[in-house]
């Protein structure tokens, strides 16, 4: 029976004791408990951070003591593994307060949640978003069999998002080396069927059950079930008679009962790659709300196709003429905006606007030259991703409430930053105009930190979104566009804020 996972999980959380909650951490000095991640059958999982760097990580406490050695061997076999498609373990050994968690092991933190997050939140995915998730999960497998080691438990359950869509395998507590003798592993659904067979026809742990697995991932995400036996699986044309008969064929044999008859993860990797053009998951339904704003994956929802347009009076130069600063006249019946802010409006702050990098020239940029001649350290881009989420997202917020006495809650007063995108506010204000879906967000890559001066390259992003009149007419739409751009940050007693743009 193909039953949609989310009304499964749904119906299996109100039957929850709660005295079966798991019992929270004690408190911390630096480090602070945000909430619980998740449980599994050897662990709870929860995500702490720095109260001063803002640095989150995932903590993985075991359920009992005895489980503790599972952890710690989990977390050695994870330490020996660099694949970008593999949850990378964090040492903790130069902070005394995390390590003084007991048998706690500690990972990245990925904030885009699992598949099961996402399958659920969206029913099923396309194709091509489909190979996205897929097709890296082939090749971390491969990375593990050319190490001698099968997972045991790819799901989707341990299949998680960082908020640039990149799917991450986690959980190596079921792993095993291929030499070893079997052991029960894998979670209902995506296990092969020759590790549930009685004791005495039992087979080693071998390749063949991750290849059943990743086949089992890409029949759940684009139909939104889980497969379910092979004797009793409804057939996969049926759920989706729209997929082309190579996806049919090569899922079917791969989720076979028998095991010679799979294809090995050659084969089902150049499969997979033939299914279509990867694009982007887009993990809007799934995540918390305190990341949307900073996800690059969301894509704009506009009613018209995605092109700019503009419409302009047919007697005036309209916004685009004149020097930057400069005011044009207005059509009758039409607020006066300035051309510099229909420019900086058009390529709306990739570089915090172009009024901005081409007037930038004040203290701040006299500092940070002044600063080049101090050591420069570079910190870890985790440790300022959870401000700059909380600064973009103030941005987007005064933007898209065109309210610039919100301005100083994300820039640094007296900065060209401050200045510019109050002045830009305050038109469009008076204007009576206003930027409907304006959605930005930065992703941090590097992080630079020179005397008292902090950089951040970023690639910053923003959605497309559409200019509009106090009568909600349409005035422009701008596509969506990213830059990657280097922005100075400074520390103040509310917290940090932008200066400039470099």
């Amino acid at each position: 029976m193909n039953v949609p996972l989310a009304q499964r999980t749904s119906l299996l959380m109100e039957r929850v004791s709660p005295r079966l909650a798991p019992k929270l951490l004690e408190p911390l000095d630096q480090w602070e408990v945000i909430r619980h991640l998740g449980s599994g059958s050897s662990a709870e999982v929860w995500l702490l951070e720095d109260k001063i760097r803002r640095r989150q990580v995932a903590c993985k406490t075991p359920r009992d003591s005895g489980l503790a050695a599972e952890l710690s061997q989990e977390a050695k076999l994870a330490e020996q593994l660099s694949h970008e498609n593999i949850i990378k373990p964090i040492n903790v050994s130069d902070d005394p307060e995390l390590s003084s968690i007991k048998a706690a092991t500690f990972w990245e933190f990925l904030a885009g949640g699992t598949l099961t997050d996402l399958v659920g939140a969206t029913g099923q995915l396309g194709v091509a978003q489909t190979v996205t998730v897929v097709l890296p999960m082939i090749q971390a497998t491969q990375y593990l069999l050319a190490r001698q080691i099968v997972h045991g438990d790819i799901s989707p359950r341990n299949i998680l998002f960082d908020l640039t869509g990149r799917p991450v395998l986690i959980d190596f507590g079921a792993t095993r080396a291929t030499a070893h003798h079997h052991a029960r592993t894998g979670t209902p659904g995506f296990v092969a069927p020759e590790l549930v067979l009685p004791s005495s026809s039992k087979m080693g742990l071998e390749a063949g059950a991750d290849i059943y697995a990743v086949a089992a991932v890409a029949w759940f995400c684009l139909t939104g079930t889980v497969p379910g036996s092979p004797e009793h699986r409804v057939p996969l044309t049926t759920l989706r008679p729209d997929l082309e008969d190579e996806i049919l064929e090569v899922l079917e044999t791969s989720l076979s009962a028998d095991p010679t008859m799979r294809p090995d993860l050659e084969h089902l990797l150049d499969s997979v790659a033939q299914w279509a053009i990867p694009e982007p998951v887009d993990l809007y339904a799934s995540v918390g709300e305190q990341y949307e704003l900073v996800l690059p994956t969301r894509q704009p929802e506009l009613d018209t196709p995605r092109k700019r347009t503009f419409k302009r009076d047919k007697s005036s130069t309209a916004n685009l003429g004149g020097s930057p600063g400069s005011r044009t006249t207005p059509s009758k019946g039409r607020s006066r905006v300035p051309q510099r802010l229909s420019v900086a409006l058009g390529t709306l702050l990739l570089a915090c606007g172009v009024a901005l990098t081409m007037t930038y020239e004040s203290d701040s940029v006299q500092y940070s030259s002044t600063a080049q001649a101090e050591s420069t350290q570079i910190a870890g881009p985790e440790d300022f991703q959870a401000v700059m989420d909380e600064l973009v997202k103030a941005r987007s917020t005064a933007w898209a409430a065109t309210a610039p006495d919100q301005v100083e809650q994300y820039a640094f007063i007296d900065s060209e930053i401050y200045h510019d995108d109050a002045e830009l506010l305050s038109v469009l204000a008076e204007a009576g105009q206003y930027l409907e879906g304006i959605r930005m967000r930065a992703v941090v890559d590097q992080v630079k930190r020179t005397g008292d001066m902090t950089v951040l390259s970023v690639t910053w992003r923003i959605d497309g979104y559409v200019q509009r009149d106090a009568a909600g007419e349409a005035i422009e739409q701008i596509e969506p566009r990213q830059e990657a751009i280097e922005l100075e940050l400074v520390e103040t007693a509310n917290g940090w804020r932008m200066v400039a743009v470099r």
